[in-house]
């Protein structure tokens, strides 16, 4: 019964947790002071863009502020620079040590709030660290999908318009993800094949999960003797929520739903899975299961191998309340300020990175958003679920293969 009990405190702080710091494509929230850019060394406060007056031969200035310095921003910078004269892109960036890490991610988070608040701060953002959801609800970025749907050069055929569907806060589009991850469970093929056990990752909710679970188990199959290793249950519970953020938490009014029947029923799974032993904490033990992220089509050769020659990636199981489907989360998510002067000119330059031209090597993380790239099978994950809980429809799923 005390067991009983932190656990249930533990799920508690987790999903508390959750709620106030959960942003969709991010999870933290702030600003940037103490700021580099890529042409000088001294320390910068993030702008709202300079512009100046074309007609007479000025350039327009787009800010575009990150936490870490970025090769593939600098090198698209480069080349967009070079294919337009009149623009300058002004890349804003922290030059900090591992010592300092927390301290100047703190530091950047909190000023780049206060200034977008203050209606200032740069023209483009990259999101990964920033709170969306928040920025969202106060007004603050500019709807990337009405863009979208009025510029007749954007090709909607050659990206996974499902992920940037499935992205979207309300009817709105605000943060452009460049990449994705992967989101799966790497399995053992042939000791599932000798099983005997079908396994329909494709469709399976949790619930089909734990009753397939349960007969692998059972089979014991070469000395495996669970189905799913993990940290920990309140990190199952934790991933479980994000991968279904929207059921438990409404991204538009940030309000949340941790006492519905369907959290209750979902916290009781977790522990009876644990309890029945068919997921456990002991990653030397044989599992059939294992939780996995693929953060690059290098890492898909790499990451499942050091796991056994047999592995597989499968389908993380869906909530019995969400379609069927594969998880993602994205990854180098841009923003437009609602505030900036240059909003036509930084969308241009978004399209621009969005591009074959920025495409990046197989090693590098992420999968780029366009089609018209390299996936780590001729059938990848075929979910359009995004990580932080969104869900995209069955066309969706089928246009994510490549």
């Amino acid at each position: 019964m005390k067991q009983f009990g932190l656990w249930l405190t533990v799920c508690c702080m987790i999903v508390f947790t959750l709620a106030a710091c959960g942003n969709g494509g991010s999870s933290y929230g702030g600003t940037s002071i103490g700021s580099k850019t890529s042409k000088e060394s001294k320390e910068t406060v993030p702008g709202a863009g300079e512009e100046k007056d074309s007609d007479t031969g000025g350039k327009k200035t787009i800010v575009f502020s990150t936490f870490f310095p970025d090769e593939r921003f600098q090198a698209a910078k480069k080349k967009y620079e070079k294919l337009h004269p009149k623009i300058e892109i002004k890349l804003e960036y922290v030059q900090i040590d591992d010592a300092h890490l927390e301290a100047e991610m703190e530091k950047y988070v909190t000023a780049t709030n206060t200034a977008m608040l203050a209606g200032k701060g740069p023209d483009l953002i990259q999101m990964d660290m920033l709170p969306t959801d928040s920025y969202v609800k106060n007004k603050l970025l500019a709807d990337l999908g009405t863009m979208l749907d009025q510029d007749p050069t954007f090709k909607k055929e050659e990206y996974f318009m499902n992920i940037l569907d499935a992205t979207r806060i309300g009817d709105g589009l605000y943060s452009m993800p460049l990449a994705y991850f992967l989101m799966g469970f790497a399995g053992d093929g042939e000791a599932i094949a000798e099983s005997g056990i079908k396994v329909d990752d494709k469709t399976w909710s949790w619930e089909e999960f734990t009753e397939t679970a349960n007969q692998l188990v059972a089979a014991k199959t070469n000395g495996f003797s669970t189905a799913l290793v993990y940290e920990g249950p309140e990190y199952l519970l934790a991933d479980m929520i994000l991968d279904n953020y929207s059921l438990y938490i409404n991204r538009v009014t940030g309000e949340a739903h941790f006492e519905d029947d369907a959290f209750t029923s979902l916290m009781d799974q977790v522990k009876t899975m644990f309890d029945d032993r068919i997921v456990n904490t002991d990653f030397r033990s044989k599992s059939y299961f294992r939780n996995i992220q693929i953060n690059s089509p290098w890492d898909y050769l790499v990451t499942l191998r050091e796991y056994g020659e047999n592995m597989k990636l499968f389908i993380k199981p869906h909530a019995s309340d969400t379609p069927a489907g594969g998880y993602f989360r994205t990854y180098r998510d841009v923003a437009i300020n609602a505030n900036s002067k240059v909003q036509a000119e930084a969308w241009d330059f978004i399209k621009f990175m969005m591009s074959e031209p920025t495409q990046t090597p197989l090693e590098a993380a992420g999968f780029p958003i366009k089609q018209k790239s390299i996936h780590p099978t001729d059938q990848p994950v075929e979910g359009t679920r995004k990580g932080a809980g969104i869900q995209g429809s069955a066309s969706a799923r089928r246009n994510l293969r490549s």
